[in-house]
């Protein structure tokens, strides 16, 4: 008997529990989906401010810059490129100055505005704007960029410089700075130069390069770093 009036007892306090305060519930719930309905409404708000807002988000869509200066043969394109002898120098410069407002800092337009001043024989502002793309890690800011310090090319030259450049390039996904650096790697350029790299970090290069070529000439120029790299180890 003793048992039974307590489990008697338990249910009583628990119904008791239950009836006692469904209002309550009720409201606490109400007032719960108000707030979550008013924090969603925020949200979505501070989103879409910051869409609007933020270069990277504005850097991310393909500008009249990309349509006018991109590089065929720039790995992280927005766009299909234009071969040197086609870009509108002056259109694209345009373009890319106001891509530039929108998206302060951004490698790509910085160096597609580069590419626009460099064909115009304007080399001191194409290279300085190749060293912002540079700087802010757009792989073929610093391919180009090394590019012009191999070759001398409105600036003095300097091997290593350039070493270093398409080092940091190859890490990313950019072809060409990859056969570049194997290939001036194989014959000695950097001989000199304290260029942090190991036969296997090359090995893999060569790997991920013929994985990037998408152009025939580009899997014609696989093919030829392939089949040199294959001599070598031999």
């Amino acid at each position: 008997m003793e048992k039974r009036s307590k489990r008697t007892s338990h249910k009583t306090d628990t119904s008791t529990r239950r009836g006692a305060f469904p209002s309550a519930n009720r409201m606490r719930m109400a007032t719960t989906v108000f707030a979550l309905f008013i924090a969603l409404a925020l949200g979505f708000q501070i989103i879409a401010r910051h869409e609007e807002l933020a270069p990277e988000a504005y850097a991310l869509k393909v500008t009249e810059c990309d349509r006018l200066a991109a590089h065929p043969s720039d790995t992280q394109k927005l766009s299909p490129g234009v071969e040197q002898s086609n870009v509108d120098i002056q259109a694209a410069k345009k373009a890319c100055h106001e891509a530039l407002e929108k998206a302060p800092g951004d490698g790509r337009i910085l160096y597609q505005l580069g590419r626009a001043y460099f064909y115009n024989d304007e080399k001191d502002k194409g290279i300085g704007y190749f060293k912002q793309s540079s700087a802010a890690g757009y792989a073929q800011g610093q391919f180009v960029l090394g590019l012009v310090y191999f070759q001398g090319n409105g600036i003095e030259p300097d091997v290593c410089a350039a070493g270093e450049l398409w080092l940091a390039a190859a890490h990313q996904r950019h072809l060409y700075s990859k056969i570049f650096l194997v290939s001036n790697w194989m014959d000695r350029m950097f001989k000199g130069c304290n260029l942090q790299l190991t036969e296997q970090e090359l090995d893999g290069l060569v790997f991920q390069a013929v994985e990037l070529a998408n152009t025939e000439k580009e899997h014609d120029d696989v093919r030829q770093l392939r089949r040199n790299w294959d001599q070598r180890r031999r």
